[in-house]
């Protein structure tokens, strides 16, 4: 009998990070679910009426890759340019530069720290965000920008998952349905379970967004999420 060596494991494309119940929670990555993910952030993407010729802005932070990658590559593959900025205090002076100097089809992932950052400029949010025609805002900013007249479409990092809404009170959905599988458990909190081989499995797994699940997308509790 000969002894053979097994296959080393297939390299990681990165490690990622979502908000859990309790902190922080890493996840790994393999490349075949970001090929996966790269497929079915273009309709996303499109629900949002992003088209050739179009202007998306994420905000996001570097530890959200995974959640952030594929949506960027996506505008790509629509044929609309790209914009970034980091979700943050101290970035909201890019985030306020680009809607002063430029029209978006939509901004993803604008979060309570961009907001705070646009405060301490003294920039009005319905000033900041009137170049863009979607808006799409974290559970923590969606109450904020709708006292100052700003509609947001809900966008929610729901673990591993993002789920975005196309218009500012519909339910959120993720990018495919053949990947996730949304529910909610007994502390009203969303859980996402893969539905594919992944690096890292979820079963059930708690996110720190509170909401319900109806037909498959997510209705937030505004006053219970982050």
């Amino acid at each position: 009998m000969t002894a053979t060596t097994p296959a080393p494991p297939a390299p990681l494309w990165g490690v990622g990070r979502y908000d859990g119940p309790d902190g922080p929670v890493t996840w790994e990555i393999s490349h075949d679910e970001v090929h996966r993910d790269l497929g079915a952030a273009p309709a996303t993407l499109a629900r949002l009426g992003v088209t050739a010729g179009g202007r998306v802005l994420h905000c996001s932070l570097l530890s959200e890759a995974g959640q952030f990658f594929p949506l960027v590559i996506g505008t790509m593959f629509a044929g609309a340019q790209v914009s970034q900025a980091d979700a943050t205090r101290a970035d909201a002076t890019r985030v306020a530069m680009f809607l002063r100097l430029l029209e978006y089809d939509a901004v993803l992932g604008v979060n309570g720290a961009i907001l705070d950052g646009l405060d301490e400029l003294g920039v009005a949010y319905a000033d900041a965000f009137a170049s863009a025609r979607v808006v799409c805002a974290r559970p923590d900013a969606i109450a904020r920008l709708s006292r100052a007249g700003v509609a947001a479409c809900p966008f929610v990092l729901c673990g591993p998952a993002v789920a975005v809404a196309s218009a500012p009170d519909a339910a959120a959905f993720v990018h495919d349905t053949e990947e996730w599988e949304l529910g909610v458990d007994g502390a009203g909190r969303v859980t996402v379970t893969n539905l594919r081989p992944r690096a890292t499995e979820f079963r059930a797994a708690p996110t720190a967004v509170r909401g319900s699940v109806v037909d498959g997308g997510i209705v937030l509790d505004l006053e219970g999420s982050p």
